[in-house]
């Protein structure tokens, strides 16, 4: 690694001094223009948030799920995602519940969406700390610019927990190399090792990463004298992290290798292998070039790197991508760019701090712009308007919206956002992005209180609020409870339901049924 006299004249001591708080705000300012009033929105955030309160309603990391068919159907009392995820929106709803009555639906949806304004935050802010390790003077400006220049930024509001793997990894390799030049205490070793695991304790599949982190660490500490010591306590951080894993798994689903994915056949890794590749990296749908150009950037300043930076940067990278580029949904489903790689977004965006400043704000710019538009429409609004459009006689695409905007250049948010934005100012101005591959629709274009998506933006327009979704979340799980045949546990979750939203009469029907057979069952 090596720093340039540009990279070290990035920010001056006494400029930093007021750089910091700016950024924190901008941060702050950023991910809260992003908040659309509601506390999920993916069925991810569904299940995790489900499990959270079951803790906060009858004390127990449990939630029914309704019956699913899906290639990988959700446990019968918890979630695809294990326990891990559900621990994030706890500290974020603890000082809520106590007051839930007071706040209704509204107040304590917005507590569980700042897990994800408070993840997006993180995962900035530690591509700032690990960018610190490259470049000693980075300005803390940096962190705002790297969210809203990227595809992170969106996720200040989609209820996916990536961002908090993102940090995990970042966070944890940080840690790594602020061991250069030290005789670390092995328990610094140990947490290293164990906080960039906890990202695999998010998503699993993140365990490849693993074989990077130990790379990283021989390769720092290979010629030193303490050398075999330190690479021994890494591999044994990440090893008692795996442990963690197993004992979690063995608990909540009966077996140590049962990581919440109950498969119904072989392993769903069916997309070839250069179509993903392809798709995550330079498709207009998907493509990581157009929602995060900075990391364009980083490759071309990969021999100022030493080799452990390019361990973490890149070899986390190419694995987390070889492998997500075989998944069934190699684009991630219903969301805002290249998902599957968002974890590994910070560490391989960093070396780009080493770059010519001025690429890398252009960059960074071009990133604002692209990627603006996933914040001020809502994803789901463009994949369900394009699922709806009557294909060319002669084209066969795939039928789910989400695999249409990332197989079918024409058809990229990229694309689709903005003409949603000048088909509402502007009707007709501009030519729907279908009409030259011969596409027909049948319905109209979703007006602007079906697209727009952050809070601020339909109040200043007079739009009526997204409705808030929590307390749907509990009656869900009570009619789940119902269905599987324990109407006494989906008592409580109807109750809290009814006392949040009294007027729900979904709420209150479901409380009485529950009761209702309860009874009949105690009469037996």
């Amino acid at each position: 690694m090596t720093n340039s006299p540009e990279c070290l004249s990035t920010s001056t001591d006494r400029e930093r001094s007021w750089h910091r708080p700016l950024a924190i705000l901008l941060l702050v300012a950023a991910s809260a223009a992003a908040f659309i009033g509601r506390g999920v929105i993916s069925a991810d955030g569904i299940e995790v948030v489900a499990v959270t309160l079951g803790f906060f309603v009858d004390g127990k990391f449990e939630a029914a799920m309704p019956p699913t068919a899906d290639l990988l159907p959700v446990p019968p009392f918890s979630s695809h995602y294990g326990i891990f995820p559900s621990f994030l929106p706890v500290p974020f709803l603890a000082p809520a519940w106590p007051f839930r009555t007071q706040l209704g639906a509204r107040g304590l949806d917005a507590f569980i969406a700042s897990t994800w304004a408070a993840g997006a935050i993180a995962a900035a802010w530690s591509f700032y700390r690990f960018s610190r390790r490259l470049c000693p003077g980075l300005s803390p400006l940096w962190a705002p610019a790297f969210l809203t220049g990227t595809f992170l930024w969106p996720y200040s509001a989609d209820s996916f927990f990536d961002p908090w793997a993102a940090t995990a990894l970042t966070l944890g390799a940080e840690g790594l190399l602020s061991h250069t030049g030290l005789r670390p205490h092995p328990a610094r070793l140990l947490f290293t090792a164990i906080l960039f695991c906890t990202a695999a304790w998010l998503r699993p599949i993140l365990w490849i990463t693993a074989p990077a982190y130990f790379l990283a660490a021989v390769l720092m500490w290979k010629d030193r004298e303490d050398g075999s010591r330190n690479i021994l306590f890494s591999g044994l951080g990440l090893a008692s992290s795996f442990v963690v894993a197993l004992v979690a798994n063995t608990v909540q689903n009966g077996s140590p290798l049962h990581f919440g994915y109950q498969l119904t056949s072989s392993l769903p890794f069916s997309t070839p292998l250069l179509t993903g590749v392809w798709g995550s990296l330079f498709s207009r749908g998907r493509g990581l070039v157009f929602y995060a150009p900075l990391t364009v950037l980083s490759f071309f300043v990969l021999r100022k790197l030493r080799p452990e930076i390019r361990a973490l940067s890149f070899a986390t990278s190419a694995l987390v991508l070889l492998v997500s580029a075989q998944w069934f949904i190699w684009h991630g489903g219903s969301c805002w760019g290249p998902r599957y790689l968002l974890p590994v977004l910070p560490l391989l965006a960093a070396p780009a701090v080493l770059g010519p400043r001025i690429v890398s704000g252009l960059l960074l710019a071009a990133g604002f712009c692209l990627n603006a538009p996933g914040v001020v429409v809502a994803t789901g609004a463009w994949m369900s308007h394009v699922e709806m459009l009557v294909p060319p006689p002669s084209a066969s695409w795939p039928k789910p919206g989400p695999a249409r905007v990332s197989e079918i250049a024409s058809l990229s948010p990229l694309l689709g956002h903005p003409w949603l934005l000048v088909e509402s100012i502007r009707p007709g101005l501009l030519a729907p992005p279908w009409t030259h591959l011969g596409a027909v629709s049948q319905i109209p274009a979703p007006q602007p209180d079906e697209f727009l998506s952050p809070l601020f933006l339909r109040t200043a327009l007079g739009l009526a609020p997204v409705s808030p979704f929590s307390v749907r979340i509990l009656e869900r799980t009570a009619a789940a409870y119902i269905i599987r045949g324990r109407p006494e546990s989906a008592i409580p979750f109807a109750e809290e339901a009814v006392r949040i939203e009294p007027r729900s009469g979904a709420a209150r029907l479901l409380l009485g049924e529950a009761r209702r057979l309860a009874g009949k069952e105690n009469a037996r």
